[in-house]
């Protein structure tokens, strides 16, 4: 076993065996005589609420962080390439990916018996938007052994200090280029492209040799004017296309917010409804006994009386015999 292996297995536990697992981990170390290996699992940091999710999307639903992923390298290739359409259409689908991945992982960790709070769920959004504009983040949200919460816009490199526990240089590496399979289509258009534009201007050069050196610098500056109008364009768009999607993307975060509060709200008045109605079902149990006790002392109550009542006739008419035995001696005396 080494540090990575350790870590490994280590992440994957709930929160509340963290501990009690790196104990053990930390004493299988020192038996095995490796006591350098042992202080460095000791070392290793319990993960954040919003990190252990993701850690078990990596392990139990790898699907759905390798779809964040390769979603965010699209993502990027359009952005790199200047596809103004391309980058507004995954623009508007990006929140739709967030919010289907976050809520596999509250359902993920429901699951396993610790469910996330808000926070948390709100962490786990903004590590995978980071995941989605930073390839470097992307790496460490699939290492399975995050720490902490990530952040990141797209518009520079995601800070991964400390964020993976016994990182490697392959974890966290990168930079905002596209990376892996999902990178392939873009790399391919970007060279056909440039393949494109070789040959368009080794045509040009051909043609331009043909004429007169004033028709070839006249050519060459219609060209290089016709270029930076398409490119300033294509700028344009794609700075419209992010500020809309900024726009949207603040409405959609603040509305998640608020439904997120909503849903925390419901859950607590529903944990509230399951108290009162256990402490009204006790009352009616209570009630039900006091009923019955009451049935009881009023039926003892009427048996009483009429005991009283006998009594009573009984002790009349003693009273009347012994004035009358009273009377007869008075006479005879």
């Amino acid at each position: 076993m080494d540090l990575h292996e350790a870590a490994q297995e280590l992440y994957a536990v709930l929160p509340r065996d963290f501990t009690s697992e790196r104990t053990t981990l930390v004493r299988t170390a020192k038996e095995a005589g490796h006591k350098e290996l042992a202080q460095e699992i000791g070392r290793l940091p319990k993960p954040a609420a919003g990190a252990w999710a993701i850690n078990m999307l990596a392990v139990h639903k790898p699907e759905v962080i390798d779809g964040v992923v390769r979603f965010g390298a699209s993502l990027r290739a359009a952005q790199e390439e200047s596809d103004a359409a391309a980058f507004r259409e995954l623009s508007q689908q990006r929140q739709g990916q967030l919010t289907t991945a976050v809520h596999a992982a509250k359902d993920l960790a429901g699951e396993l018996g610790a469910p996330l709070s808000a926070a948390a769920a709100t962490d786990v959004e903004q590590t995978l938007r980071a995941a989605m504009a930073d390839s470097g983040a992307a790496r460490a949200v699939a290492t399975g052994r995050l720490v902490r919460a990530l952040s990141g816009s797209g518009f520079e490199s995601v800070d991964l200090t400390d964020a993976v526990a016994a990182a490697s240089a392959e974890d966290i590496a990168g930079t905002n280029s596209p990376t892996g399979p999902a990178a392939e289509p873009a790399r391919k258009k970007a060279a056909d492209t440039k393949e494109t534009s070789r040959a368009k201007d080794k045509a040009e050069d051909g043609k331009a040799e043909k004429n007169k050196a004033p028709r070839k610098q006249e050519a060459k500056e219609q060209a290089t004017s016709l270029a930076d109008r398409r490119a300033a364009k294509r700028q344009a768009a794609l700075k419209e296309a992010q500020n809309e999607f900024d726009a949207a993307d603040t409405k959609a975060q603040d509305a998640e917010k608020r439904a997120s509060e909503a849903w925390e709200v419901v859950n607590e008045l529903a944990r509230r409804r399951s108290e009162v109605q256990a402490e009204i079902d006790e009352v009616k149990k209570r009630l039900a006994t006091l009923e019955a006790e009451v049935i009881g002392i009023v039926r003892d109550t009427e048996s009483a009386e009429s005991d009283k009542k006998l009594a009573v006739r009984t002790a009349t008419q003693l009273r009347r015999s012994a004035d009358q035995a009273q009377r007869r001696v008075d006479r005879l005396g």
